[in-house]
């Protein structure tokens, strides 16, 4: 008897529940970003390097097809690259222009004004231009400067960590982002290029802005 009482309260809790909980409603975001990237190129050998600051600007699609979960597209204008400490020898900088493609899962959690956004997930990047600074006699060049990057494309992973704060007239927030290739922008043991890895690394921290379509 006891059971069954237990058993019909549990039962009427969960009805209850239920009811009170809002049918959920998927939603699409179309926004903007903006903010800092601050990268650097991990180079075996090592390479002494100073950290390289450029913008980076882009558009943001998020569609929240379930609870929680979601998926965003981006396409970013951004800035990359490395700067070498070459101590009394000089300098060198080689600064990139790249398009930037995420395509990453989304999760949020919070309330209905204040929220929190994890993303992760791969990428794909195109080298737009590149520019060389050299500030060092010739005798001390390394055996790529003056060289254009063999790869043009690079593949790797992001994740990110955002706050937001939805209004009526928008969702604001601001975020940091870790991204990480898996490709080289030198190609591995060549007899030009002598490194065993050169995998960019990137830290940015920005804004967005979305507005709900």
């Amino acid at each position: 008897m006891f059971k069954r009482i237990l058993f019909l309260i549990v039962l009427f809790v969960d009805v209850m529940t239920l009811k009170a909980q809002k049918p959920f409603t998927p939603t699409t975001h179309l926004g903007i970003t903006g903010g800092v990237n601050i990268s650097r190129v991990a180079f075996t050998p090592t390479v002494k390097q100073n950290p390289m600051t450029s913008a980076t600007m882009g558009l943001v699609v998020r569609h929240v097809s379930e609870p929680h979960i979601g998926l965003q597209m981006e396409l970013n204008f951004a800035g990359e690259g490395w700067s070498e400490d070459a101590d009394t020898l000089g300098s060198y900088k080689r600064k990139l222009q790249v398009l930037n493609l995420p395509m990453q899962a989304v999760f949020i959690a919070g309330s209905k004004m204040l929220r929190f956004a994890f993303t992760i997930g791969p990428y794909i990047t195109w080298i737009k231009d590149e520019k060389e600074s050299i500030a060092m006699d010739t005798a001390f060049y390394g055996t790529y400067y003056e060289q254009p990057l063999p790869a043009k494309w690079e593949f790797g992973f992001t994740g990110g960590l955002g706050v937001e704060f939805h209004t009526k007239i928008g969702a604001f927030g601001i975020r940091a982002i870790y991204s990480n290739a898996l490709t080289n922008l030198f190609p591995l043991n060549a007899s030009t290029f002598y490194f065993n890895g050169s995998r960019s690394q990137i830290l940015q921290a920005g804004f967005t802005y979305y507005h709900k379509l």
